[in-house]
């Protein structure tokens, strides 16, 4: 890979390759996937997830001692890159969880960051940190060794979980602000402009309690979460309609996937929790309308698609099963059939980035009921697909 003598930011001319804006509007060539209830796996054929390995520490002074987590990846031999947000360093781990070494660290010199928000890996294995709050992409080598910084025109705004970095066609996503809206701006393995392409307009008008200095958004409300494809669509889900929708980077409309479900009611006790929750904003002289809360809470929390396509949709659930939080997920096929719900051995933080599943290994971040947090690897098992129940390589 090229090794340029001087930092290349995302010029204006970058900006103007390509800038749609994605349609909200349904197309009628696109496809309408309903689901019932019902599931295709019969119940011999569900998944199960499978726990095999957990980084982290409650009690320890060391490198398995995370402050928070919103960010990891992993190579091609199983090791996990994981940055640590208030350490703001990378600290990697082998494929049986022992620590090797650590990769930059907080300051404003070469090889170190001021407001690092991902670590990715490029395919000749490169670690690429966006420090957002410095404007900036630190590359290093294989072993960790520092090479080159470029300039990346986002220095101070952050955004986390950050939705950027490679996708699954090699391209480096950076998100930025172009005329007022964000967008992804991509580029190749060396760092070359490609294009860029809009995010998903949100359809969902929120509302809010306000005061002249300040305002909160209602509780209970639905809300957009979007996420790339292996192959390159674009994959929205409203949460409060438990509506997906499939759509090129251009915005044309693919297929729209439903499903039913059992609305969950918000209760008296949930009311009177959010309330106690927004003692901040009611300090400050603002009311709380509770005739604007919604009846019932969104269907969904969140999303991800794996290396397959599979689209995996978090349940929300009521107040009555809060041990099932974060661990129930429905399963739909890449064509948006409904195959069926699993229950994971652990919680997926929704605030660290989404799950990454590859060759049948899930890797995500989960904490304790004392707020440690973890990152965790398991294996999918499929019934009749010994090729998944392998589990990593060394």
């Amino acid at each position: 890979m090229p090794m340029p003598t001087q930092a290349r930011g995302i010029s204006a001319a970058t900006l103007t390759l390509l800038l749609t804006a994605c349609g909200s509007g349904s197309d009628p060539a696109a496809e309408v996937v309903h689901n019932t209830d019902e599931p295709l796996w019969a119940p011999e054929e569900a998944w199960q997830v499978v726990e095999d390995l957990r980084i982290g520490r409650a009690l320890s002074e060391g490198p398995d001692l995370f402050g928070a987590i919103y960010s990891f990846d992993v190579d091609a031999w199983g090791r996990i890159f994981v940055l640590d947000d208030q350490a703001q360093e990378v600290r990697i781990f082998d494929s049986g969880g022992e620590f090797v070494r650590t990769v930059g660290s907080r300051g404003e010199g070469p090889g170190e960051f001021t407001g690092a928000v991902s670590v990715d890996l490029s395919r000749s294995g490169e670690i690429w940190v966006m420090d957002m709050i410095g404007g900036r992409l630190s590359i290093f080598d294989t072993t960790g060794t520092y090479l080159r910084q470029e300039r990346t025109n986002t220095g101070g705004w952050m955004v986390k979980p950050y939705p950027g970095g490679f996708d699954a066609m090699g391209r480096y996503n950076i998100l930025i602000r172009s005329e007022g809206n964000r967008v992804l701006a991509r580029f190749d393995q060396s760092y070359n402009a490609i294009d860029t392409i809009p995010i998903p307009e949100n359809p969902v008008e929120r509302d809010f309690f306000e005061t002249p200095r300040s305002s909160v958004s209602v509780p209970f409300q639905g809300s957009m979460h979007w996420r790339v494809s292996p192959t390159g669509t674009v994959w929205t889900l409203l949460t409060a309609r438990y509506e997906l929708t499939e759509m090129t980077t251009g915005g044309d409309v693919l297929r729209t996937v439903t499903k039913d479900h059992e609305p969950i009611p918000v209760t008296d006790e949930d009311r009177k929790e959010a309330v106690r929750d927004l003692e901040w904003f009611t300090s400050q002289g603002g009311q709380i309308d509770m005739s604007k809360f919604p009846e019932t809470k969104p269907a969904t929390t969140s999303f991800f698609v794996d290396d397959e396509g599979n689209l995996w949709v978090e349940q929300r659930v009521a107040a009555a099963a809060q041990q099932d939080e974060g661990r129930l997920f429905d399963v739909f096929e890449v064509e948006g059939r409904y195959l069926g719900t699993l229950r994971l051995p652990f919680e997926l933080v929704s605030s660290i980035r989404e799950p990454i599943v590859r060759d049948g290994v899930l890797y995500g971040g989960t904490s304790d009921e004392l707020g440690v947090v973890y990152l965790v690897r398991a294996r999918i098992v499929k019934p009749g697909n010994s090729s998944a129940n392998n589990g990593p390589g060394p």
